[in-house]
């Protein structure tokens, strides 16, 4: 028995939770009424915070889908997370929404269930922006592309 292995840390993600996550958050952004982002970032922030305030703000969005926008955050190095969204999308979801999302993603990056966790943030946040923009809009636009240093 590799005594050593018993200590390792498991992949933050397998190549499969990869692929399960590009397609859940390719069929979201099809379905959301704004551009959804995510970013597995391999590197260690000192501030994961900070870094996914930067990220966001460095994607490449006019202001108006910006405003909208929802950056899920994730440090592979660091196991740590982010959700930011935009000035509009923050003013008329209910702050039980973000509560909610930010309580279910530690709860499943404590249990190390990262592909679930972030699954299930980047669908909800799609079901979020469809319920309020699409009902107003009465149509969407395309979704736009992954914020630069995306690694999905």
């Amino acid at each position: 028995m590799d005594l050593l292995g018993a200590f390792r840390r498991r992949p933050f993600l397998t190549p499969t939770e990869r692929e399960q996550i590009e397609a859940g958050l390719a069929t979201a952004r099809r379905h959301a009424a704004a551009p959804i982002g995510l970013i597995i970032d391999e590197r260690a922030a000192d501030d994961h915070q900070v870094r996914a305030r930067q990220l966001f703000q460095d994607w490449e969005l006019a202001d108006a889908e910006r405003s909208r926008a929802i950056l899920v955050y994730a440090c592979a190095a660091t196991r740590r997370f982010a959700v930011l969204g935009g000035e509009e999308i923050r003013r008329v979801a209910p702050e039980t929404f973000w509560e909610t999302l930010q309580r279910d993603l530690a709860r499943h990056f404590e249990e190390e269930r990262y592909c679930d966790g972030l699954f299930k943030a980047v669908a909800n946040a799609a079901i979020m922006q469809h319920s309020l923009f699409v009902a107003t809009n009465g149509c969407h636009s395309p979704a736009a592309s992954p914020p630069a240093g995306s690694d999905l």
